[in-house]
């Protein structure tokens, strides 16, 4: 099985924190619940830019969709940066 990933770079609007992610989050009108999380990483930016830190987090949702979110630092906003069909 080969599984399908799209970059999206788009900004959700996040409900409640739990083990640095959100319980919940808004992206194009529909509301997706955390049942579970999968792993976490960080990536530096470039910080001769001021890029700063951004933190990754790979979920499920109650809609069964695996999305990879990113909260980027210096704004402390989140993202969908990846969704995993």
């Amino acid at each position: 099985m080969v599984a399908m990933t799209r970059s999206i770079g788009e900004p959700i609007y996040t409900e409640g924190t739990r083990e640095r992610c959100p319980n919940a989050f808004t992206w194009r009108g529909r509301r997706y619940e955390v049942v579970d999380t999968g792993g976490a990483w960080r990536l530096m930016g470039r910080w001769w830019k001021g890029d700063g830190e951004r933190r990754f987090v790979r979920v499920l949702t109650d809609a069964g969709r695996t999305f990879d979110l990113c909260r980027y630092e210096t704004t402390d906003r989140w993202h969908v940066y990846r969704v995993w069909d």
